[in-house]
């Protein structure tokens, strides 16, 4: 059940509940509020504990979220100079992807990492496989291009 449809609920329970008792009688409630005002209540606290407990769960989400996005982007700073080398070409070539062989233990490590990752599944032995940078490593690289300083200057295999 979404958030909104609840508080949609909870405005109507409360309208009927709280109304004052000559705007009830002009809107013709007060008989079904009087009559049913104890389950009106009952299903009032519900929803209103309902519609709490999802705006809970939503700012726990985004806690988790917040907490794993630091968490990865203190792998950022500590980046071997060979997982830079990688990196690079990323950030200072402004490139999209790079082909390297599934192989390759350097770029399985950033993948597990997620900080890469390979947007297909088509690839070959000559020219190897797509390896993208992941946004959020993207953006914050690009903010902190000093995090790539000190890279492994020699070529890849």
């Amino acid at each position: 059940m979404s958030v909104a449809f609840l508080i949609a609920i909870i405005s109507v329970l409360g309208l009927i509940l709280f109304l004052s008792e000559e705007y009830a009688q002009i809107l013709a409630i007060d008989d079904i509020r009087n009559e049913y005002k104890k389950f009106l209540g009952l299903a009032f606290l519900a929803a209103l504990f309902f519609c709490a407990e999802r705006c809970l769960h939503f700012l726990m989400q985004q806690f988790k979220q917040n907490q794993n996005l630091k968490k990865m982007q203190k792998n950022l700073h500590t980046l071997t100079p060979e997982e830079k080398n990688y990196l690079i070409p990323y950030i200072k070539d402004q490139k999209n992807t790079q082909y390297i062989g599934l192989e390759d233990g350097v770029m399985a490590g950033l993948r597990s990492k997620n900080i890469t990752y390979c947007p297909t599944v088509m690839g070959n032995i000559i020219e190897g496989f797509a390896f993208n940078l992941e946004p959020w490593a993207r953006e914050y690289l690009e903010k902190n291009p000093h995090l790539l300083n000190s890279y492994a200057d020699y070529p890849r295999n």
